[in-house]
């Protein structure tokens, strides 16, 4: 399992080469887990819930790596996202916004796991 760490808003390109593939991700876990319809999740939904932030984009020097904002925290198995874990990272904390996993791999229990790590 690799987990890659991707800037959401303003959206960054590795964020942009990996839209499509991570919104399948997430609409095939609102209508299998939540049981909504097909035509619920669509794009503008999942932008509008879990890509737009009114967080401003933050790189401090003595900050982490990545900097300060909102983001996507990819899994990834097998070249593909199995789960994504929408975040905020902030100078003092982590915000764990939502998750969002591929049913087929619920048996990993990626919810539990990205919660721990």
């Amino acid at each position: 399992l690799k987990v890659r760490v991707v800037r959401s808003s303003p959206p960054s390109s590795q964020f942009k080469a990996t839209f499509q593939e991570s919104y399948q991700v997430y609409k095939r876990y609102q209508m299998v887990v939540h049981k909504d319809p097909p035509d619920k999740p669509t794009i503008n939904q999942f932008t509008r819930f879990l890509c737009d932030s009114p967080l401003e984009a933050e790189n401090a020097p003595d900050g982490p790596e990545c900097g300060y904002g909102s983001f996507h925290q990819q899994y990834w198995l097998d070249g593909k996202i199995v789960a994504v874990g929408v975040i905020d990272i902030l100078p003092y904390c982590v915000s764990s916004v939502y998750l969002y996993y591929d049913p087929d791999y619920s048996f990993l229990s990626l919810g539990v796991y990205s919660a721990l790590r």
